[in-house]
């Protein structure tokens, strides 16, 4: 195909030598040109280095880099940033998998809209053994002004862009980098929000890559454990935003509202889901499954009472007020047959909720 701007691959990694061999031969197999493959070590102590500088060997576009010593996750994510030199950026990820088009496909449609400053398509959901176990379909538009996205994401919960599988015009990255001293979770969405601040969102909608489930996975939590990350990252960004844009007081205002909102749901989700699991033949439709449905994991009494208590945290309003104190009594009562019964139509009840 005839050659367009360069795209840079980054693909930070650690210790994931298997994984890392499949995920590369997706990314040397796309369809595109020029592409640079860019590969940070981070002191992997398997036989990463080995994989590497054997790939690297065969293959011209690969750039290898083994740092001296851990980085740490998000700083090996900037140093790919810094080192990158196309003007496409993807972020990839080590363990997963990508269709032969999705960078063909990915620079075209930011060629098409010189406004749009980051574009993800829609991608499929695989479990450790590469089975797909499910798929993530963004009912959203081509072409979304940033301030929508942002809102739409605190809103819901959930980007229609994935790190794995999203490409960067680096003319709107331009000084924006990961947040190396907050939480892990949700530190993607502080980067895409900076972005969309001052330019459009893209999505494709054809399923281009595949993320991959398995027990190393960052994502890998239960969403108690989750709520600390979102709460202190999007809080923190709402407070830089209000600084860098003070006239957006009442729009962040909402903000703030809605990441209450949007935790309080999905604490009360993590309740029906796991006394869901505690009960036999509850399931839905694989593919409409959520990751923690899929990740199958269980709370323990311990974690059952931090979900209550965090709940106690989030709750505002009558509504959710009302809701706290029905939850409360059921779980008093035992009577968890509702819940579990609630979280099988999860997606009609966020619909309900306003969590779309």
């Amino acid at each position: 195909m005839r050659a367009g701007p360069l795209v840079t691959i980054c693909l930070p990694t650690y210790n994931r030598a298997p994984m890392l061999r499949n995920s590369l031969q997706t990314i040397c197999a796309q369809d595109y040109e020029p592409l640079e493959i860019l590969i940070s070590d981070d002191a992997s102590t398997d036989g990463t280095e080995e994989l590497c500088r054997e790939l690297s060997q065969a293959d011209h576009r690969i750039r290898y880099v083994r740092q001296a010593g851990r980085l740490g996750l998000y700083p090996n994510h900037n140093f790919c940033l810094n080192e990158s030199r196309g003007e496409f950026v993807c972020l990839f990820h080590d363990d997963d998998q990508h269709h032969p088009r999705l960078i063909s496909e990915s620079a075209a449609f930011l060629l098409r809209h010189s406004e749009v400053g980051l574009v993800c398509s829609d991608w499929d959901l695989l479990d450790e053994a590469g089975v797909q176990v499910g798929v993530r379909d963004h009912d959203v538009p081509e072409v979304m002004p940033g301030l929508g996205y942002i809102s739409q994401t605190i809103r819901s919960g959930r980007s229609s862009v994935g790190c794995p599988g999203a490409m960067i015009r680096r003319s709107a990255l331009g000084s924006v980098r990961f947040r190396e001293d907050g939480p892990i979770g949700f530190a993607d969405f502080v980067v895409w929000f900076q972005i969309a601040e001052h330019a459009s969102v893209g999505h494709i909608k054809q399923r281009l890559w595949r993320y991959r489930v398995h027990p190393r996975s960052f994502s890998r939590r239960t969403i108690e454990s989750l709520t600390h990350d979102y709460f202190e990252n999007l809080n923190r960004y709402c407070d830089e935003h209000l600084l860098r844009q003070p006239e957006h007081a009442a729009l962040v205002q909402r903000w703030r509202t809605d990441i209450n909102h949007y935790l309080f749901w999905a604490l009360a989700y993590e309740l029906g889901l796991h006394f869901r699991r505690a009960r036999a033949g509850h399931a839905r439709e694989a593919f409409h499954r959520s990751v923690f449905e899929i990740t199958d994991y269980s709370l323990t009494p311990e974690e059952v009472q931090r979900v209550r208590e965090q709940l106690r945290r989030y709750k505002s309003g009558p509504f959710q007020s009302a809701a706290f104190v029905l939850l409360e009594l059921l779980l008093q009562l035992r009577l968890t047959r509702p819940l579990a019964w609630i979280s099988l139509y999860a997606g009609s009840v966020r619909g309900l909720l306003g969590l779309k």
